[in-house]
């Protein structure tokens, strides 16, 4: 596999947190396993793994390529998106389900050819960061500034389906926008309020937390296309507000004892602390 440039996470906080202060567009982007798989479904034509994506997501069967295609242009304009070329580097824990347990062969195949379905896509950005960052940006390294040393005394936009997230981050500045939940019509019951909210108060907010699936990366490219900053922070809302971490990262990431918004390393990732 072609050798592919991953960010340092210290370099991609240190650009947004630049870029909040100097009121400079940002957008971090991630597309992970979904986002492959739904490409990799309409390239296929595989109607019915694409039927199942889209009643879980809430997209209507009549939006699916339109929504492909803002994919494709917001994350040609991201500051970064993400690249699962890190998992075959060795320079990173491979992709897991959980310890010792591997994702499906039908899923590591996608992620093995990312970059032909990100071209498919028209995903066209040289800029990658690691697929885990949304976890690996809240690390406690050191004396290394993490996300949520940049939250404090900002104003934040929290767009989610949880919104227990607020009595846990009170300590934070954040006002949280609703969105509905997986199997309750996304589009149809939350998509054009959102972007009418993010039109009207993208630069409102120093910057936007983005935890909305796969029409998440929609909001956090229009935010940075109306001036405003965004990253996509995914299942860290759901750690943040019920404490679930996906078992394939406990093997390497732990709550931190002295703040349990954060991780420190275990022993096992700690092995990898030099190359993230």
């Amino acid at each position: 596999m072609k050798e592919v440039k991953i960010t340092k996470i210290k370099e991609v906080l240190s650009n947004f947190d630049n870029c909040i202060k100097n009121k400079k567009p940002f957008s971090l982007i991630r597309f992970g396993d979904g986002g492959l798989k739904y490409i990799d479904a309409i390239y296929k034509n595989d109607r019915k793994f694409l039927k199942e994506i889209i009643t879980k997501e809430g997209i209507p069967d009549n939006k699916v390529i339109n929504i492909l295609n803002l994919w494709g242009f917001f994350a040609r304009n991201a500051n970064y998106i993400d690249s699962p070329y890190i998992y075959y580097s060795g320079k990173f824990w491979e992709r897991c389900k959980k310890k010792n347990k591997p994702i499906s062969s039908t899923t590591d195949k996608k992620m093995k050819k990312w970059k032909e379905l990100y071209d498919i896509a028209e995903i066209y950005n040289n800029s990658y960061c690691n697929p885990e960052i949304n976890y690996l940006v809240c690390l406690r390294i050191g004396r290394n500034k993490n996300l949520l040393d940049i939250m404090k005394n900002r104003k934040i936009g929290f767009i989610t389906a949880v919104p227990e997230i607020h009595d846990n981050l009170k300590m934070f500045n954040i006002d949280v926008f609703n969105i509905v939940k997986h199997y309750e019509d996304h589009y149809k019951n939350s998509y054009k309020n959102i972007i009418k909210i993010i039109e009207e108060n993208a630069t409102k907010y120093d910057f936007w937390l983005v935890a909305a699936g796969e029409l998440g990366r929609i909001y956090t490219g229009t935010i940075k296309f109306n001036s405003g900053r965004a990253f996509d922070i995914g299942f860290m809302a759901e750690y943040w507000a019920f404490g679930n971490i996906h078992s394939r990262l406990s093997y390497f990431i732990k709550p931190n004892p002295n703040n349990n918004l954060e991780f420190i390393f275990t022993d096992e990732g700690s092995k990898y602390k030099n190359n993230i």
